[in-house]
């Protein structure tokens, strides 16, 4: 996620090789291992302990790996299928705590012991995926009297042995394995240098703050040199971004925040490029964009262009209305303004969102903290889906991380962990994180929202809400969906394309005032007004075609860096080219964005994916707004048609058959257009 749901791209077989926990169990009937491995936070609180950890468990996957390739008889999914995927789940579990961990935790040794065995499983992953034992002996399974669930995992294992090039020839398949090691290196590489290049502003007096809140301001005191630090990070700049008055200091912050990990990640992110464009061609694409929509709900770069060319036409004339209303009021401020920049939207749209629509965000974001909010959507929560979330008690990474327990009834169904405030050398974003893919009758899942939020009762705005709710959307979806036998369909195992859908749905209920006045109370206890809230749902929408066409630029740069041969791009005009053809901005003269786009590396061709969601999510909801957000019959059905069936079959079919018709974009498709709304009557 957003940038939402922290998921590796990847096409080899290690990534559908999701956690685990839970210790050795003897395989009935079979000589085959099947190990479920647990492990706690406890044991690996230093490098050297998450190093030794790492090293002996590669050891014992890597003697599991070659029972499987020796196996001489019949393989069953009772013993051959249960063994290997019990493989990918052992695997999983020490790879996916040291991804983490690598990510977020405080200690830069821990962290680089982290990245240091992410690539050590990553390569056994590799290994998996090209060994020709292994997909032979799986191809040869009889499933025909297996049960759905079971037949579409194996049919999901074999397309993925096949994206992964393991009917290649020897040679081929050794530059494979090459070259998988060598993405992931340089992708964690790219993730590094963003992750840890915060940079600083500094002002020489408070009034460079003009227009910013008081407690804002407040915890921005001038430091032993008299100097004002504000930082890159997020609780920092978006606020500077909506509130100073002081337009060249805003055009300089977002200066320093357009070139985080420049130009470090220039010749990074070339490599990277590089390297997925020689993967695809051996592996039968003509290029990598190609390979990771083989297997998505679009199939292919084409369809994928072919969306994006509709939501650009469909979102044009709000765009453009949009944009006139914003260069309107700028001028009454600067009347020689020939256009709006980069640096200049938000603040303008703040200003119209409270002289148009009288809705003052500075205001509004004094009527919710981290607190009271994290209080209110636990709630929701359990309100709609009829859970129970309780503490629980468990080692955490950081002090400042909460972990928490679901019930359903008396039942535990999953766990997870709340690490929701930045620090230094912590991932600078907001996702979820997952843990532990839950696997019938072997472990509940875990997992972990990794976010960037004010604390306690510290202000917040209310997109961060949106941001907390999208998150913990990912969250549920995880936890309800990791109840299946195989780890390739339990968890958010479904197409990427569809997994926003559910958590871009959800951001709906922090728009609906039952929802939010529950938890929505200013210091001195206040609930959020009534005419307020309808104020601000009134403005929901103003920015929407330009916010839209922002996306489909990112998208354009995604798929743009992947659907040709990349060798010669250069980065700084495609990131200029994409953003003419979908905004109405010219680029910032100095800046590289794309050295920040994580996505580039996570999400590689496919950032086209929350577009995508979106629509789905959108039409989804109809239901809701039909049947009413509150409504538990309806979230019931959501949940078991949609969340709890995870990957266990095509997410077109899921939808489908909660809508009860077929998928449409109309819904997302008028509200680009429009339909219903004059933004200069507004």
């Amino acid at each position: 996620m957003s940038l939402n749901i922290t998921t590796r791209i990847s096409v080899s077989l290690a990534s559908i090789a999701v956690l685990s926990a839970c210790g050795e169990t003897p395989a009935p009937e079979s000589l085959l291992p099947v190990y479920y491995d647990e492990v706690r936070l406890a044991d690996i609180d230093t490098a050297g302990k998450l190093t030794a950890r790492c090293e002996s468990d590669e050891a014992r996957f890597r003697e599991h790996l070659a029972v499987l390739e020796s196996f001489s008889g019949t393989p069953t999914v009772d013993d051959y299928y249960q063994s290997l995927d019990s493989l990918f789940v052992s695997m999983s579990t020490i790879s996916s705590h040291a991804f983490s961990l690598g990510g977020i935790h405080p200690d830069a040794d821990l962290r680089s012991a982290g990245e240091e065995c992410e690539l050590l499983l990553s390569r056994l992953g590799t290994d998996i995926s090209l060994s020709r034992p292994v997909f032979d002996a799986v191809n040869g399974i009889d499933v025909s009297d297996a049960d759905d669930t079971t037949k579409y995992s194996h049919e999901k294992l074999l397309m993925s042995f096949r994206l992964s090039g393991v009917d290649r020839n020897k040679v081929s398949r050794e530059r494979i394995r090459e070259l998988n090691d060598e993405i992931a290196a340089i992708g964690q590489e790219f993730d590094r240098n963003i992750r840890e290049d915060v940079r600083y502003m500094e002002l020489d007096s408070v009034d460079d703050l003009a227009g910013l809140p008081d407690d804002y301001i407040a915890a921005h005191q001038p430091n032993d040199d008299g100097k004002i630090v504000i930082s890159t990070q997020y609780p920092d700049v978006f606020p500077f971004f909506e509130y100073a008055e002081n337009d060249d200091l805003r055009k300089q912050m977002l200066l320093l925040f357009n070139n985080r990990a420049y130009p470090q990640n220039e010749e990074v992110l070339r490599k990277l490029v590089v390297a997925r464009h020689e993967l695809a061609q051996l592996i039968g694409f003509d290029n990598y964009a190609e390979l990771v929509t083989a297997n998505k709900m679009s199939g292919s770069p084409e369809r994928v262009a072919n969306f994006l060319q509709d939501l650009k036409e469909y979102s044009g004339d709000l765009r453009d209305a949009e944009y006139e209303v914003l260069l309107a009021r700028l001028r009454v401020d600067d009347a020689g303004a020939e256009r709006l920049q980069p640096w200049q939207t938000s603040f303008i749209r703040s200003k119209v969102r409270r002289e148009h629509y009288d809705v003052d965000t500075k205001v509004v974001r004094e009527y919710f903290n981290y607190d009271a909010s994290r209080d209110g959507i636990l709630t929701l929560v359990q309100d709609l889906f009829d859970v129970r979330i309780e503490p629980w008690e468990t080692d955490a990474w950081h002090e400042d991380v909460e972990a928490y327990e679901i019930f359903d009834g008396d039942v535990v169904i999953g766990r997870f962990y709340l690490d929701m405030h930045p620090r230094e050398g912590k991932y600078q974003h907001a996702a979820m994180f997952p843990f532990v893919n839950g696997i019938e009758g072997r472990q509940l899942p875990v997992a972990g929202l990794i976010c960037n939020f004010p604390s306690g009762t510290s202000p917040m705005q209310h997109s961060q809400v949106v941001t907390f709710l999208h998150e913990f959307g990912h969250l549920i979806h995880w936890i309800f969906a990791g109840h299946h036998r195989w780890s390739n369909v339990s968890g958010i195992n479904t197409e990427r394309d569809f997994v926003e859908a559910p958590s871009q749905m959800l951001q709906e209920w922090v728009w609906d005032y039952d929802t939010i006045s529950v938890f929505a109370k200013n210091a001195a206890g206040d609930v959020l007004p009534r005419d307020l809230h309808d104020r601000m749902v009134a403005s929901r929408d103003f920015g929407l075609g330009m916010g839209t066409r922002r996306q489909l630029s990112f998208a354009g740069i995604s798929l743009g860096l992947y659907n040709t041969d990349p060798a010669d791009i250069d980065f700084d005009e495609h990131t200029a080219e994409m953003a003419r053809a979908y905004t109405r901005f010219e680029p910032m003269e100095g800046g590289h964005f794309w050295a920040a786009f994580g996505h580039l590396n996570g999400y590689s061709a496919i950032y086209y994916t929350y577009q995508w969601s979106l629509a789905i999510g959108t039409d989804m909801f109809t239901r809701f707004r039909e049947g009413g957000l509150r409504n538990v019959e309806i979230a019931k059905d959501y949940r078991d048609k949609v969340l709890a069936p995870g990957g266990s079959r095509p997410a077109e079919e899921l939808v489908s058959d909660f809508l009860g018709r077929p998928i449409s974009f109309e819904t997302y498709a008028d509200r680009l257009r429009g339909v219903g709304k004059d933004v200069e009557d507004d």
